[in-house]
């Protein structure tokens, strides 16, 4: 039987297609023969009739997704990457694959998201690492939902225009996270230097920056650091369980020989103001006669938390917006703050709706989170320290920021970053009992677009 199982295997990887194993049942053996640009496949069934090895195979329509895998062969030259360490969930996917396609290196990861209670690859996970096959015109192995190891070989970043679906209400920002940075680093197509992304799933998911935090913090950092042409676009929110959102990217490359500055991040300034952001969708918008409404109540809460730690000086503004069926899809609330310092600096906190919690207590939760990243004196805030990390090794020369401690998504990322990059991440601690933040610096690798075909 496994020697069939073998042979099996190595034929499929010659023809370009995916295998994967289920567990066996009795003298019968299942795996699974896909195509890699489809989620379908075929279930194949092997039965050892006799100690001789005689066998029979079937085939019938997949439907199924709990298997166990068989790993492709790995290039001698891939990078093996431990999908349990640290942070051990989605985002060593994302950065170990960006950075694969950037450096042109394979990769190996295996024990994918071994942190998490439903291990291996969820749709959103597929939908990225599918995304970032086709940026880089490479080839993707065991692509499979719930598989827990892949091989991804890049080819060269080509301009040009994709899609990300996750299919479900997975993050469309995560896609774009992982997107982003490859996309500066493609080569212009037949003279064309822009690309376009279009990117569906769920636009404002829990666990995940919400699309107002790309529009309103990734993306002004970014354009701020790097002088960078990148233009987003929001067509229509989405919200769990159903997704349906929908939004859109278009990233001007850099030019051939071109290199990302590096950047020094280490004067917050004051807070100069403060922007409250909230909508509602669907059967969340309005309120009932004499009683204010579930995002009112969002943001009323917030409000109230930044007057009382910041005081009353600092200007609070606050923005409603009631979603048409146009706009979103399906029953959401949220909300996005946005602190503004003296020196340009945007930090961020945002909530999402989310059962069994109330209106008060996810907008005095999202407003405390950003007192606190305010009061550490940092010039970015925790959910953007970590997505500047792939930014500073790609970088030419010595980057800094400030921030709040390094969360573990910041400590993962770097360690993902060296090891694929060679950059040299250092991170000062400061003294106790002491005022300041602490300072992550990395002695960037200068990557040049075009520089490694």
């Amino acid at each position: 039987m496994q020697v069939l199982e073998t042979r099996v295997a190595r034929w499929v990887v010659t023809k370009g297609l995916r295998f994967s194993s289920f567990p066996r049942y009795g003298s019968w053996q299942f795996f699974v023969i896909s195509s890699r640009k489809r989620h379908s496949g075929l279930v194949c069934m092997a039965q050892k009739k006799s100690a001789k090895g005689r066998q029979k195979v079937a085939t019938q329509q997949d439907s199924s997704s709990s298997h166990q895998d068989v790993q492709a062969p790995v290039p001698e030259n891939a990078v093996l990457i431990d999908g349990s360490i640290l942070e051990g969930g989605g985002q060593i996917l994302r950065n170990s694959a960006a950075l694969s396609a950037i450096m042109r290196t394979p990769i190996s990861v295996e024990k994918i998201r071994a942190g998490r209670s439903k291990p291996g690859l969820r749709p959103q996970h597929l939908a990225g690492l599918r995304l970032l096959e086709a940026l880089s015109g490479g080839r993707l192995s065991g692509g499979i939902e719930s598989s827990k190891s892949i091989v991804l070989e890049p080819a060269a970043l080509q301009c040009g225009a994709f899609e990300g679906n996750t299919g479900t209400a997975g993050s469309c920002t995560l896609l774009a996270q992982a997107a982003l940075p490859c996309l500066l680093f493609a080569s212009p197509t037949k003279g064309q230097d822009m690309s376009v992304v279009d990117l569906r799933g769920g636009t404002d998911a829990a666990m995940a920056p919400p699309v107002g935090y790309l529009q309103q913090i990734l993306l002004p950092t970014l354009r701020r650091l790097f002088n960078i042409d990148i233009t987003e676009k929001l067509e229509r929110r989405g919200f769990f369980p159903k997704g349906g959102g929908r939004m859109s990217l278009e990233v001007r490359c850099l030019p051939p020989g071109g290199k990302l500055p590096a950047f020094t991040l280490t004067r917050s300034g004051d807070v100069t103001s403060i922007n409250i952001n909230a909508f509602s969708a669907g059967k969340l918008r309005g309120g009932q006669a004499g009683k204010l409404s579930i995002v009112d109540r969002l943001a009323d809460s917030a409000a109230a938390v930044l007057k009382q730690s910041l005081g009353r000086d600092v200007d609070i503004r606050t923005e409603f917006t009631e979603e048409t069926e146009e706009s979103a899809f399906g029953d959401g609330v949220g909300m996005l703050l946005v602190a503004t310092t003296s020196e340009g600096c945007v930090l961020g906190a945002a909530a999402i709706g989310e059962r069994g919690k109330s209106s008060e207590q996810l907008g005095e939760a999202a407003a405390q989170e950003l007192v606190e990243d305010i009061y550490a004196g940092g010039c970015v805030d925790r959910w953007l320290q970590d997505q500047l990390i792939i930014f500073m090794a790609l970088a030419d020369g010595e980057s800094s920021m400030t921030c709040s401690e390094p969360t573990l998504h910041t400590r993962t990322a770097m360690v993902i970053a060296e090891k694929l990059t060679g950059a040299k991440f250092t991170v000062r601690r400061p003294a106790p009992r002491s005022q300041e933040p602490w300072t992550i610096s990395c002695e960037g690798v200068g990557i040049a677009a075009g520089e490694l075909g």
